[in-house]
C-alpha cells in the first residue's frame, strides 16, 4: 500500500481546487495598505485655507497650486519661486487640455501674493480656474 494514495486503484489524481486563503489574505493586506496610505497621498501641503459658507471645488483631475503662509508657492507639492512656478506651469499645463487648476491659499497670505500666482497662471491660458476652501462649520 503506497502512502497518501486515497483512490481505488492506485492512480494518482489531480488536485483541481485552486487554494484561495493566500489569496485572501494577500487582498486584506493590500486594502489596509491602501487604506491608510490614501490619505496621505491626498493631503499635499498643509495649509490653513480660509472658510467660506459656499461649497468650496471638489478637487478632481487638475494641477493643485498651493501658497503657505511663508508666500512659498507649490506646484502639487514641489516648492518653488515665483519665477520658477511660472517655467514650470508653462511646461506642465497646455491649454488645449482645458485642465482644471485649484488654488489652495494659507488664510494668513496676503491678497497681493494670491494676485501674483494667480496672474501667471492666467498668463498661460487657463480657464478653468477654483479657489479651494473649507466650508463652515454648522452649529447644531
Amino acid at each position: 500500500m503506497k502512502a497518501f494514495n486515497f483512490t481505488p486503484g492506485g492512480a494518482y489524481r489531480p488536485l483541481s481546487e485552486i487554494n484561495v486563503i493566500p489569496l485572501v489574505d494577500v487582498m486584506m493586506v493590500l486594502l489596509i495598505i491602501f487604506m491608510v496610505t490614501t490619505p496621505m497621498i491626498q493631503g499635499g501641503v498643509e495649509v490653513r485655507l480660509p472658510q467660506a459658507a459656499s461649497a468650496a471645488p471638489a478637487i478632481q483631475e487638475g494641477l493643485v497650486v498651493t501658497i503657505d503662509r511663508d508666500r512659498s508657492v507649490y506646484l502639487e507639492r514641489r516648492k518653488m519661486t515665483l519665477d520658477e512656478f511660472e517655467a514650470v506651469f508653462a511646461a506642465v499645463y497646455s491649454p488645449t487640455s482645458n485642465r482644471p487648476v485649484f488654488i489652495k491659499a494659507d488664510v494668513d497670505v496676503p491678497y497681493g501674493a494670491v494676485i501674483a500666482v494667480l496672474d501667471k497662471i492666467k498668463t498661460h491660458g487657463v480657464t478653468n480656474l477654483g479657489l479651494v476652501t473649507e466650508p463652515i462649520p454648522r452649529r447644531r
